[in-house]
């Protein structure tokens, strides 16, 4: 089996990139997207389609906002 992998977009930085999977014969078998990690290139979703990945981009800077601002809080009461 063999992949072919283009880039699809970028999103607050992350790179969707999809990928497309193609059996012995050539014919496509399969396609998914792939979200990267800005900092490290590292895969954090494989994902089915293009919405579900960008989604899942805003999610998890979500995520690390609140985060962020829980720790931030947590410090203030604490002084």
């Amino acid at each position: 089996m063999r992949s072919l992998r283009c880039t699809e977009q970028q999103v607050l930085g992350y790179q969707i990139e999809r990928l497309d999977e193609f059996d012995d014969t050539g014919m496509p078998h399969s396609m998914r997207y792939e979200v990267l990690c800005p900092r490290t290139g590292a895969v954090l979703a494989n994902l089915a389609n293009l919405q579900a990945a960008r989604q899942f981009v805003i999610v998890h800077e979500l995520r690390a906002i609140r985060e962020g601002t829980l720790r931030l809080n947590r410090g203030m009461r604490a002084a």
